[in-house]
């Protein structure tokens, strides 16, 4: 297994930094979503970078996505503020960005992350860690007029807020952290179980890449699916519920008699359809 080391963290930094072809896609030239997550034990760390760009994004986990038994000190956290990390708005860890111009600086800015990793997170240099390189072009899907309903829901609960919702969700693609087990050893795209509702199980979906990244900031496997196609398949499966966009800025849940309206309503699309 690597370990936690500064040739490790250069080496994989110059990676996300460094420039690449530029790809079009079905809209024009798209954008790279570059990040490495450098993790030890619970700790890690996101660096997030644009190919020839000098600025280097920083995120530091913080105790939201700490369990309890390895949350830090007010005087492990003091570690990071002193290093210039803070809180943003709707995040829940910690950032800060740097700009290393030069060799030297990457390599200052590697022996800032092995302090921050010792001090702050207790894990010494040397110890074993995971390098995940993630490289590759930021996700299309946004729903920025289904959060607009969302909000509205959230401020009239009304029957017509409601009905304009779930007409939108049915038109909608999401992205839904799957089973990447059952991908990879039978080719099922299956939603993974997030939560137990008594004794049925919790899907999630969420409106972006943004809303995914605040449940899970390291990332998780997922697929963009449209609602009215795992609707049905959550029905069939007799979930508790589905999360839409859990711990993000704007979320919500649907529970099983509120899937089943909405499959009920496709069903009577589809035979007027015929």
């Amino acid at each position: 297994m690597p370990t936690l080391t500064a040739e490790a963290l250069v080496s994989h930094l110059q990676q996300l930094r460094a420039p690449a072809a530029s790809t079009t896609g079905p809209s024009g030239p798209t954008t790279a979503d570059n990040r490495l997550i450098v993790a030890s034990r619970d700790y890690y760390m996101i660096f997030s970078a644009q190919p020839g760009d000098p600025a280097v994004h920083v995120e530091a986990v913080s105790n939201f996505y700490l369990p309890t038994a390895a949350a830090l000190t007010p005087g492990r956290l003091g570690q990071l503020s002193q290093r210039g990390y803070r809180e943003r708005p709707n995040r829940n860890n910690l950032y800060r960005s740097v700009t290393p111009h030069d060799h030297a600086a990457l390599h200052g800015l590697a022996a800032e992350v092995l302090e921050v990793f010792g001090r702050a997170y207790g894990v010494d240099a040397g110890s074993a860690a995971d390098f995940d390189l993630q490289l590759g072009t930021a996700e299309s899907v946004r729903n920025p007029d289904l959060l607009k309903l969302m909000r509205t829901l959230s401020l009239k609960r009304d029957w017509d807020a409601r009905r304009a919702l779930y007409s939108a969700l049915l038109g909608s693609t999401m992205l839904v952290p799957i089973d990447p087990v059952l991908l990879a050893t039978e080719d099922v795209v299956e939603p993974v179980e997030v939560d137990r509702l008594g004794k049925f199980p919790v899907i999630a979906a969420f409106t972006d890449i943004d809303s995914l990244r605040l449940w899970q900031p390291r990332g998780a496997p997922y697929r963009a699916i449209a609602v009215s196609e795992f609707v049905p398949q959550a029905v069939a499966r007799r979930v508790g519920s589905l999360l839409i966009n859990p711990k993000g800025v704007v979320g919500g849940e649907l529970y099983i008699n509120e899937l089943e309206s909405m499959n009920d309503a496709l069903k009577r699309r589809a035979s007027l359809a015929q």
